[in-house]
């Protein structure tokens, strides 16, 4: 007897699931191997291949499948065109999303996330069992994998910055503090659409090494701090900013981060945490898979408005409206005030 149609349907969505592994591998070797790059014009499997040192015969599966996806487009004449998604995998787009594919595909992220059930069974992080530190820690011991980490967090939070400010009014004047903002690209942004604000950027060394403030539009309204946010944050300002921090880490390091900002702001500054804020159970959202990422890896996490309001709190703030941002990963604005 034939399985019911809603029971294939069913068995499809599990399977697609299943094999959804390929699916990433096989944009892991599109962009390691530069195909993107090399898309200059359209160009066949065989070019590509011959290009990138692939066999001609496995790439063009790869890219078939990835056609399929809409990643590439593929024509009635077997060449390969790039669409808006493979613009992102150019190691020259600004930005670009390539470093983050790499990352995402590293031998340590694979079994970390292969060790998801380790996780799950434990309540810590798979990374840590297996390598025997915190991630942070341990990325501070391999220069190679540092690289190619900070590259793709420079893609990924470049993704997207004009709607960040777009979703959010900031004051005419003042200072904005960008606590862990790394280069500082938000930063920049925010001076040069607000010409009397002020800026400081907080940072470790590395980070503030490679900074982008320096721009004639931003001239003498910037300064940096190195240091460490769980040490303590830029004393007077009128807005911090927390971008990619809080959900990296969990409940106590959060909230002793959270704590920190309130210490040190104005008593009417805003503190913004941009992050993805869960919604209700069984809608679909990035923040979903997200949220595992951070479970295998780090010791972080994705919340919800109620988890959010947990953590701020207990630093002394509250929420007072959430902005969604239509931008890479869902990622909402959480302004918070003191309570």
């Amino acid at each position: 007897m034939e399985p019911a149609q809603d029971d294939i349907a069913a068995a499809t969505i599990i399977l697609d699931q299943t094999v959804g592994i390929y699916r990433t591998a096989a944009l892991a070797v599109a962009a390691r191997a530069g195909v993107a790059d090399h898309l200059d014009r359209p160009r066949t499997a065989a070019e590509l291949a011959d290009m990138t040192g692939m066999d001609a015969a496995s790439l063009r599966r790869v890219l078939r499948m990835l056609a399929s996806q809409g990643i590439f487009r593929e024509d009635a004449q077997g060449l390969y065109h790039l669409t808006p998604a493979a613009v992102l995998l150019r190691s020259d787009a600004s930005p670009s999303l390539r470093s983050a594919v790499i990352m995402f595909s590293e031998d340590y992220m694979w079994r970390s996330a292969g060790h998801l059930g380790d996780a799950v069974r434990e309540g810590s992080s798979a990374f840590e069992q297996l390598y025997g530190k915190p991630f942070f820690e341990w990325l501070g011991t391999d220069p190679e994998a540092a690289s190619t980490f900070h590259a793709s967090m420079v893609g990924l939070s470049e993704t997207g910055i004009e709607k960040v400010i777009d979703a959010y009014d900031f004051p005419a004047t003042g200072t904005v503090v960008d606590v862990g903002g790394g280069r500082g690209s938000l930063l920049r942004a925010i001076l040069e659409r607000n010409r009397r604000l002020k800026g400081v950027l907080q940072d470790d060394r590395s980070a503030l090494r490679e900074h982008v403030l320096d721009t004639p539009q931003t001239a003498e309204r910037w300064r940096l701090e190195e240091g460490s946010f769980f040490d303590t944050v830029p004393v007077g300002g009128d807005v911090y900013i927390l971008k990619h921090i809080i959900h990296n880490w969990g409940d106590e390091q959060a909230t002793a981060i959270l704590r920190n900002c309130r210490s040190a702001m104005k008593t009417d500054a805003r503190v913004l945490i941009i992050d993805p804020v869960l919604p209700d159970p069984g809608t679909p959202h990035f923040g979903w898979a997200l949220d595992l990422v951070m479970l295998s890896t780090l010791t972080g996490k994705e919340r919800t408005r109620q988890e959010f309001e947990k953590i701020l709190n207990a630093a002394g703030l509250r929420i007072g409206t959430v902005f969604p941002v239509r931008t890479l990963g869902e990622y909402s604005i959480i302004e918070a005030v003191a309570a």
